[in-house]
C-alpha cells in the first residue's frame, strides 16, 4: 500500500476540520426556537457551515485549477457567512449563543477562512507566476527564431 505523502494529510486534516466545525454548528442548532430571528439566523448559520465543508471536499475533486479556486472561493464565502451568522448570534443573545462560544465556532470560523484566503491566494500566484515563465519563454523562442532568420539572411549573397 502507498503511503499517503505529507499535502495529502494536510488537505484530509483541513477537510476534517472543515466537518467538525460543521457538525460542531449543527450540534448547538436548538430544537426548538424562541423567537424569529434566532430561527432565521440559525438556518442560515446550519446551511453556511454545512456548505464551506462540502465544497472544500469537492474542491479537492476539482476537474481544473480554476474548477479548485471556485469551489474553495465558495467555501471561503460560506465561512465567512457562518462567522457572521454566529457574531449575530452571540451579540443578538439569540438562541445557543453560550453554546456556540464554549466550542469557539467563531475563531473557528476565522481560522478556518484564514487558511482559505491563504490557500487561494497561493494558488493564484503560483498560477500567475506559471502563466510568466510560459509567456517569457515564447517571448524568447520567438526572439531566437527572429535572430536565427536574420543572420541567415545577412549570409546570403547579394
Amino acid at each position: 500500500m502507498k503511503e499517503i505523502s505529507a499535502k495529502r494529510k494536510r488537505t484530509i486534516a483541513l477537510q476534517e476540520r472543515a466537518i467538525r466545525f460543521s457538525t460542531g454548528v449543527n450540534s448547538c442548532c436548538p430544537a426548538q426556537f424562541t423567537n424569529l430571528p434566532s430561527r432565521v439566523v440559525w438556518h442560515q448559520l446550519v446551511r453556511a457551515a454545512d456548505s464551506a465543508s462540502s465544497n472544500l471536499i469537492e474542491a479537492d475533486s476539482a476537474s481544473s485549477e480554476a474548477d479548485f479556486l471556485s469551489k474553495l472561493g465558495i467555501a471561503l464565502r460560506e465561512v465567512k457567512e457562518s462567522r457572521a451568522a454566529l457574531t449575530k448570534l452571540r451579540l443578538g443573545e439569540l438562541d445557543n449563543h453560550t453554546m456556540t462560544a464554549e466550542r469557539e465556532l467563531e475563531p473557528e470560523a476565522d481560522q478556518l477562512a484564514a487558511i482559505f484566503s491563504t490557500i487561494i491566494l497561493n494558488m493564484r500566484l503560483r498560477l500567475q507566476e506559471e502563466a510568466s515563465r510560459r509567456k517569457r519563454k515564447l517571448s524568447d523562442r520567438k526572439s531566437t527564431r527572429l535572430n536565427s532568420s536574420h543572420v541567415s539572411e545577412s549570409r546570403m549573397p547579394s
